[in-house]
């Protein structure tokens, strides 16, 4: 396959209709996500553009305990199936700027010239067994399908939350059983650059 058509596979996997209006089970998120989705940096992450599968199945674990949040448990619970599903909807329709002609690992800088979040984003340490980043989550963290949500221009304290809850298995609702794994091998300070670099990427 070439580079154009994967591109074009990768973005169409990810594709859902727009939306013209927010539902109304919506107004409760827009305090901490934003009409644009785009959340907030320390309150609430980027949810505009991720595949709705992806937002509904978050919703759930938030209403059945599989993840622990103080705010977004109670939220969560608010919504029936039909909320959970039109809420999903709006913000996967929502726009989000990408990188333009986001970058494969072979069309990278070798690593000697990659800042330490871009390395181990690109290239991993397979001598720790730790792969990249882009492997799953799609070049310069794009997302891919319906699993891998997009990592680019999320907020980086997010991400490094994320991490850490993965690594500390207070977040364990990985359907591949991927995450934890991976970022149990990662340093604090690993987590921090990876985090400040796919925040770098796009995302308003």
């Amino acid at each position: 396959m070439n580079r154009t058509r994967l591109w074009g596979a990768l973005l169409g996997l990810s594709a859902v209709p727009a939306l013209a209006e927010m539902p109304p089970q919506a107004a409760v998120c827009i305090s901490c996500h934003q009409a644009s989705g785009l959340g907030m940096p320390n309150l609430a992450p980027s949810v505009a553009g991720m595949p709705a599968s992806y937002l509904a199945e978050q919703l759930r674990h938030f209403q059945n305990g599989e993840r622990d949040n103080a705010i977004m448990k109670p939220m969560a619970m608010m919504l029936d199936d039909a909320g959970v599903e039109a809420v999903s909807q709006w913000f996967a329709s929502l726009p989000v700027s990408l990188p333009q002609d986001p970058a494969f690992r072979g069309e990278k800088p070798g690593p000697d010239q990659m800042a330490p979040g871009e390395k181990l984003a690109y290239q991993g340490d397979w001598q720790r067994d730790l792969p990249s980043c882009v492997a799953c989550h799609g070049p310069e963290g794009v997302g891919v399908g319906e699993v891998f949500p997009r990592l680019a221009g999320q907020h980086a304290d997010y991400i490094e939350s994320q991490l850490k809850a993965w690594q500390s298995g207070s977040r364990a609702t990985d359907p591949h059983g991927l995450m934890a794994p991976v970022a149990k091998k990662l340093t604090a300070e690993e987590i921090t650059a990876v985090a400040s670099y796919f925040a770098s990427l796009g995302g308003q």
